[in-house]
């Protein structure tokens, strides 16, 4: 009987050393963190900052270069740019998650907030998004979900078939005790050994000259998703579209 009591408190020790452990790892985690937003959002923003106010400075006065200078001046201006997108994307996708705001989102009203920000690539593609959800509320951030429907969207509009007009439609339904949300297009679409190969970071599957981009937003969506016990995949066929499917637990 003693000797079962005090395996019980070696066994209790352990597990609670072990908790110490982790709860220090996260400690060291969220720290660590911490120290890449504010690297992310001040200190290479800056240096990014002064590059591109030069770039301008030299932009104004291009007509005095020759054709290599004025080649130089537009190499240096898009790759500054792409930069910027990459750092600021990262920086979207250490912050998911991390705000204490949580509160009751209704998803219809994020995915209207997405349209309006979309409304120039609408317009400039003569794209078609049209609604078509059931109500649902979820407890999270918004932030959170605004950037999931934001990626997913945009990619919609913008990997479209050259000469046609884009046409998304994004639908909620319950099914099998789930919010259920398809983001279906009539876009380039996906080859199937790449269904994986889209959700790693930094992974574009097209050259800048055709689609530009920094391969970070389904990152993204796939890390919110699974942040909220959610899933994300999807059903695609080349020169035919591609359908987004993703799902929230309904409880």
């Amino acid at each position: 009987m003693e000797n079962n009591y005090k395996e019980q408190l070696l066994a209790l020790q352990k597990e609670h050393d072990e908790l110490l452990a982790k709860n220090k790892h996260l400690s060291e985690q969220n720290k660590e963190l911490k120290q890449f937003s504010h690297l992310a959002s001040h200190d290479l923003q800056q240096p990014l900052n002064n590059i591109i106010s030069y770039l301008s400075l030299l932009d104004s006065s291009k007509d005095k270069l020759d054709d290599i200078g004025k080649l130089s001046l537009k190499v240096i201006s898009k790759s500054t740019a792409k930069m910027k997108s990459y750092i600021s994307s990262l920086l979207d996708l250490s912050l998911i998650g991390n705000s204490k705001k949580s509160e009751k989102v209704v998803l219809k009203e994020v995915l209207t907030d997405v349209k309006d920000a979309l409304y120039q690539q609408i317009t400039t593609s003569n794209a078609d998004l049209s609604f078509n959800l059931i109500d649902h509320q979820i407890e999270g951030i918004k932030n959170d979900f605004y950037l999931l429907f934001l990626n997913i969207i945009e990619n919609a509009v913008k990997f479209h078939k050259e000469g046609s007009t884009p046409k998304i439609i994004v639908t909620s339904e319950i099914k099998d005790n789930n919010y259920l949300y398809t983001i279906a297009d009539n876009g380039i679409g996906i080859a199937k050994d790449q269904f994986d190969t889209i959700f790693e970071i930094f992974k574009t599957l097209h050259p800048d000259e055709e689609f530009e981009g920094v391969g970070i937003g389904l990152a993204q969506a796939k890390k919110i998703t699974k942040l909220y016990n959610g899933k994300i995949w999807l059903d695609s066929t080349p020169n035919k579209g591609t359908t987004f499917y993703i799902s929230f637990p309904k409880g």
